[in-house]
């Protein structure tokens, strides 16, 4: 079995193709193969280098960063592209927190504040950022962020924890978070660095993150990564095509092809 695991871990290292990628990962790797993996440790080195804390047999992305060393190339790329070296990111949903310390790791001078309402998620991205001597660099923020002001039920997901969301399934066990409106949260922030990217991904409510963000957006216009499935977004009462259309209102084009993700920039910037 080490074998294979190396094997396997030298296989999805080098293969170039992302969504396949993540297809044999959900569909073949995960259940068993997921528990073994898991079985190495909550602890992952990425290709970089540094470590991070993960939820190994209960989520995708942790497996997926397990068996890469990395998550999703094409937005990690995109993020690092567009990101100021002295600027702010903010990572909304930022699950085990991946993105940012990435972020926080690149740009020495930048600052990160990332929200994970999910505790015991939370809990990993803190030991990461401890163990990787970002305090000062990453904000974490155990809140959901909404159009609402208000506390929401969370469904928490057992099998693939990244999946959890603002959301009462009946199959799934519920826990109370407190969810802000970033629009009215922001005021009482400290900060006079300028909000210089944005990533969304928050399992179907992205809508609602947006629309209470919308002045922060017109103000600020930082780069957005957006994740937009219309699957889950009808979920939430919303559909791909009108937060297509919701953001282009707002002057925003994509740059890049949908990959389950929108790239976002705006019009004046």
């Amino acid at each position: 079995m080490i074998i294979l695991h190396r094997l396997l871990h030298t296989f999805c290292r080098l293969w170039p193709l992302e969504r396949g990628r993540d297809f044999i990962m959900r569909h073949t790797f995960a259940g068993s193969f997921g528990r073994y993996i898991a079985a190495f440790g909550p602890w992952i080195s990425v290709r970089e280098g540094w470590r991070m804390k993960a939820n190994m047999g209960h989520d995708y992305t942790s497996l997926s960063l397990k068996l890469y060393g990395e998550l999703e190339p094409v937005t990690a790329r995109f993020l690092l592209a567009h990101m100021k070296h002295d600027g702010l990111f903010l990572d909304i949903g930022a699950n085990a927190g991946y993105f940012s310390l990435l972020i926080a790791r690149h740009f020495p001078q930048a600052r990160v504040i990332a929200f994970e309402p999910n505790p015991p998620i939370a809990d990993l991205l803190a030991a990461s950022v401890m163990e990787n001597h970002l305090e000062e660099k990453i904000s974490l923020h155990r809140l959901a962020i909404s159009d609402k002001a208000a506390s929401l039920q969370f469904s928490v997901d057992p099998a693939n924890s990244g999946h959890s969301r603002l959301s009462q399934q009946p199959d799934l066990s519920t826990i109370t978070v407190e969810a802000v409106i970033l629009d009215a949260w922001w005021p009482s922030r400290q900060t006079d660095r300028p909000i210089s990217l944005v990533k969304i991904d928050v399992e179907g409510a992205e809508h609602g993150v947006l629309r209470g963000m919308r002045q922060l957006l017109l103000t600020h216009r930082p780069p957005l990564v957006v994740e937009g499935y219309d699957t889950h977004l009808r979920e939430f009462g919303d559909s791909l095509p009108a937060l297509r259309q919701w953001l282009a209102d707002l002057g925003y084009g994509e740059v890049r092809p949908w990959d389950g993700n929108l790239y976002l920039l705006h019009s004046a910037t």
